[in-house]
């Protein structure tokens, strides 16, 4: 962390106190007490010399990074920032249109320091990275051979015969621009009170948002908007009752042929991770077991276990768990994504709203890549 950030982040401390002494008194409707103005006099000469040193320090930062591109680059993303807590304090001109990420409609904590703020972790499969992905706008139309009906054959010839035509039926999937959006809304109290990274907050949590929302959809979609891969999936295994047992595990991966074997995983609730991580081969050995090449996750039947709270949890009649070569599944997303920050929405609330779209859409379109497990029905 540079010294610059943390005077930074020492002066947002301060700040803080200082203004919890203010809303005390407001909010107690009286002047402040004596030693609340001996404090806040204190804060206030500590802020002064604060503001001086950063000032000096940031001017001899500028200098040092002359034409330093690292220097510049970053004295560019500092401008950004401030530009932004320039137009949220209401200033229009301070920022120009931004493609900005998309988050969920998070409330921001009275903190300084952004990166301290803790957030939920949640359990994700890379679904981005996995499945057969394409970054453009409209529609996408994949096409797929289809030899259902009447296959290329090879045959004997006897002389002076024909050759029986045959061919199978060049179709396609399309996949539409579905509309995804988030909203996330900012305190201007917040911004006027404090100096912090605002931008780099909200920014992140759009990013976070929008991409659970469409891991949730290119798992479990059905078939109204994205077509998820555990409500569509035709290529599945039925258990006879609610019962996990290593013979299923098997019957799963072998419903998956060979040339997608290589880069085949497992995708599952933690709920159906428990259930497998309890059960054992006959030499008492479990079949889960830690992914020691790669140092972190767990391996099943050799092959990577992804967890994800956006798979099914495990119950009777549910499929919970999917397996195979993602590229089986195609995920559009459209190249831009519109944001926007509104002033004037939640102005009678003394707040600045940002809200940003992206256009997507999934669906499995190598229905032999992927298989699903479907619980039976319970005793």
């Amino acid at each position: 962390m540079s010294k610059v950030k943390e005077l930074m982040e020492k002066r947002n401390d301060v700040l803080v106190k200082m203004t919890a002494i203010i809303d005390k008194a407001e909010e107690e409707v009286r002047a402040m007490t004596e030693t609340e103005q001996q404090e806040y006099d204190k804060y206030k000469t500590e802020l002064k010399g604060l503001n001086a040193t950063i000032q000096a320090a940031e001017e001899r930062a500028k200098q040092e990074a002359g034409n330093d591109p690292k220097g510049q680059e970053e004295k560019t993303e500092e401008e950004e920032i401030r530009a932004f807590e320039q137009y949220c304090r209401g200033n229009v001109n301070a920022l120009e249109e931004r493609a900005m990420k998309l988050g969920d409609n998070h409330s921001i904590m009275p903190r300084t320091i952004v990166d301290r703020i803790i957030t939920k972790v949640k359990e994700t499969c890379p679904i981005f990275e996995l499945a057969d992905l394409y970054n453009v706008n409209g529609e996408l139309v994949v096409p797929y051979y289809d030899e259902t009906s009447s296959a290329i054959t090879a045959a004997y010839l006897e002389e002076f015969s024909d050759l029986v035509e045959k061919t199978g039926d060049l179709k396609s999937y399309t996949l539409k621009s579905y509309i995804i959006g988030a909203l996330a809304k900012v305190s201007k109290k917040l911004i006027n009170n404090t100096d912090i990274d605002i931008t780099g907050f909200v920014v992140n949590q759009i990013v976070k948002s929008l991409r659970e929302m469409i891991e949730k959809e290119a798992l479990t979609g059905e078939s109204g908007n994205m077509k998820g891969i555990f409500p569509n999936a035709k290529n599945k295994v039925t258990a006879p009752d609610a019962t996990m047992t290593p013979d299923l595990l098997i019957d799963v991966q072998m419903s998956v042929k060979e040339p997608y074997q290589e880069n085949a995983v497992w995708i599952m609730d933690r709920s159906t991770f428990r259930e497998i991580r309890k059960l054992k081969d006959g030499d008492g050995n479990y079949l889960m077991i830690p992914d020691f090449a790669t140092g972190g996750g767990w391996m099943l039947l050799n092959k990577k276990v992804h967890l994800s709270e956006n798979a099914p949890k495990f119950a009777a009649s549910t499929k919970v768990l999917a397996y195979g070569d993602m590229k089986g599944y195609t995920l559009k997303i459209g190249k831009d994504i519109e944001t926007q920050i509104l002033q004037e929405k939640y102005a009678s609330q003394y707040a600045v709203g940002i809200q940003a779209f992206v256009e997507a859409d999934g669906a499995i379109t190598n229905e032999e890549a992927i298989a699903v497990l479907e619980m039976g029905a319970a005793a």
